[in-house]
């Protein structure tokens, strides 16, 4: 029996003596908002007789967010006028965003606009992109112009700049 009183003590002196830790893992991912756009410059052709402006292949813009809002913002350098540097003409254009969203979205560039103002393409829930991103393909067009509309002088510099962002509450 004292044997057994012995063994007894001594399970319980190694039984009390085990501890136990704890390790805590903690993540953090950044912020993450970026555009791409391929195809530029997109040159807009003109016959010199009135007739409408031919552009001559879209660009394309891949937007990526890992926020579920956010805005791209589109603004014209020129309120959406193709100028000249050596005429004093101006030729209005219309930019057009088209391709799949995330989320829901609110695009302003749905239809051709002039960017006399900036416009926007607007996820305002849900929209985290995927890894590689959602496309929207940027179209130019230009009206025919008027009748009574004196015409475009010979050129070959006209532009402008549109500067697309993206931003995050």
């Amino acid at each position: 029996m004292k044997k057994f009183v012995v063994l007894l003590l001594g399970a319980l002196i190694a039984v009390s003596s085990a501890s136990a830790a704890s390790l805590v893992v903690n993540g953090t991912v950044s912020q993450y908002l970026n555009l791409a756009v391929t195809n530029s410059p997109i040159t807009v052709s003109f016959t010199g007789d009135g007739t409408a402006g031919t552009a001559d292949h879209s660009a394309s813009l891949n937007i990526k967010a890992n926020k579920v809002v956010w805005t791209v913002t589109f603004t014209s350098a020129n309120s959406g006028l193709l100028k000249s540097s050596s005429t004093s003409v101006s030729i209005p254009y219309y930019l057009k965003a088209t391709g799949t969203g995330v989320g829901t979205i609110v695009n302003g560039l749905a239809s051709a606009v002039q960017l006399t103002t900036a416009k926007t393409i607007q996820a305002t829930a849900g929209g985290k992109t995927p890894k590689n991103g959602v496309d929207y393909a940027l179209d130019v067009t230009v009206d025919a112009q008027l009748g009574t509309a004196t015409l475009w002088e010979a050129a070959t510099d006209y532009t402008d700049t549109v500067t697309i962002a993206i931003t995050t509450p």
